[in-house]
């Protein structure tokens, strides 16, 4: 009886161990739009914690506004990852009259304009996994006029 109770037990935690190991289909969920709605290019990556390459990775361009959400379907195993983000935006301008009355010339226009293509935010999310649908948080937009 006792050996019996062993060997079911030992074969439920090996069971679990493996189920671990195997892939699951994952949604991982992006709200770009929502956060970003001026977003012209957006990246993903994940990967497991101390591994050197991703497990996978989205990468998306804009020429209209973003979607509200970037859904990403993967099939990963369950557990721990780092997911790294980069968002790309249109830096704001003042419009050209707001500029001249504040007093600036054509010349200061056309230096702006000639200037930096845009912002670029990065963050990282620890994320756990566990099949299913993932949100992962992004920060709110910021906008820097030249």
């Amino acid at each position: 009886m006792v050996t019996r109770a062993t060997v079911v037990l030992g074969a439920v935690f090996v069971g679990g161990q493996v189920m671990r190991t195997l892939p699951h289909d994952q949604t991982l969920i992006f709200p770009v739009g929502s956060s970003f709605p001026n977003a012209k290019h957006f990246s993903a990556t994940w990967q497991v914690p101390g591994s050197r390459e991703p497990s996978g990775g989205v990468t998306r361009s804009f020429s209209d506004p973003p979607p509200l959400q970037i859904r990403e379907h993967a099939r990963l195993p369950n557990g721990d990852y780092i997911v790294t983000i980069a968002i790309e935006q249109p830096k704001e301008r003042p419009k050209p009259e707001a500029s001249r009355a504040a007093g600036a010339s054509a010349e200061t226009d056309a230096e702006s304009t000639a200037l930096g293509s845009g912002l670029k935010t990065t963050v990282e999310r620890r994320v756990n996994l566990a099949g299913g649908e993932t949100m992962i948080a992004l920060p709110a937009s910021t906008s820097v006029l030249e």
